[in-house]
């Protein structure tokens, strides 16, 4: 189960922590072994997707499954299915994986907020099953509100769901690297040498690249034009919450650090 969500991202990694016995030596190779097997991936998938398609721009764009399009018309009709079914397994794995993160989330945040009251309660095994109740009912709901009222087929809401919070983790990224360069390199609240700021520079550099990419030229039709402005309304609230209640997130970055400090 490690090793599945582990492939599915390496957020998804970072928040196995407390189910493995050696998280300082797993969590950093789940995430190394995700980024050089997703880097070598995606490189060999994207190359062969383009040799076959060749000059088909158009069949390109508009295929639902790039592989199992190209395995049907290649070889056989069996070999789409079968990528078909494994692209399947993955956007589970993918659900799944973004489900586990955030109840581990939501359990830390309501066991360092509340004391263990009301999303940090857990199961009599010690499963965080507040939180993961809350969370699948959320993205149950998601889903509801596109099909409802977006007319959106599964297809839809994955990729929907995937471009928005992709979006989000950029900024994410983004505040988290700030972050670590005012308490590394300007509270000197590690012994790091400065000349090492940098490394957070340049993923200053490429982050801010990315989301540039991501939004501009903006998309002035379809569902994409509503994928940065949901995206940013989360952030704000997000932002605004935590400039609204200052000493509540004080004190969860408090007792946070405790804890860290503690294990």
């Amino acid at each position: 189960m490690f090793g599945f969500l582990s492939f599915a991202g390496f957020e998804a990694a970072a928040t196995l922590g407390e189910e493995t016995r050696d998280p300082k030596r797993s969590i950093p190779r789940a995430i190394l072994g995700t980024a050089l097997f997703g880097g070598v991936f995606f490189v060999v998938v994207t190359t062969v997707e383009m040799l076959a398609f060749g000059s088909d721009a158009a069949k390109f764009h508009d295929s639902p499954s790039l592989l199992g399009d190209l395995g049907t018309a290649y070889v056989g009709a069996w070999v789409g299915d079968v990528i078909t079914f494994g692209a399947a397994v993955s956007a589970f794995g993918c659900c799944l994986a973004c489900v586990v993160g955030g109840s581990r989330l939501l359990f830390a945040l309501g066991r360092d907020a509340f004391d263990g009251r009301g999303v940090a309660r857990t199961s009599a095994n010690g499963a965080p099953t507040v939180s993961a109740t809350v969370v699948t009912g959320l993205a149950a709901l998601v889903i509801a509100v596109c099909a409802v009222f977006f007319g959106a087929t599964p297809l839809d809401t994955f990729a929907w769901s995937g471009s928005i919070g992709t979006l989000i983790l950029l900024v994410v990224y983004l505040l988290t690297t700030l972050g670590s360069i005012r308490l590394v390199f300007v509270q000197r609240k590690l012994a790091v040498p400065r000349w090492q700021v940098v490394f957070p520079l340049c993923a200053l550099v490429l982050l801010t690249y990315t989301v540039y990419v991501n939004v501009i030229p903006y998309p002035e039709s379809g569902p994409a034009q509503w994928f940065p402005v949901v995206a940013a309304t989360v952030l704000v609230l997000a932002v605004s919450l935590v400039l609204a209640r200052p000493a509540f997130a004080r004190r969860v970055g408090e007792r946070l650090s405790l804890a860290e400090g503690g294990a």
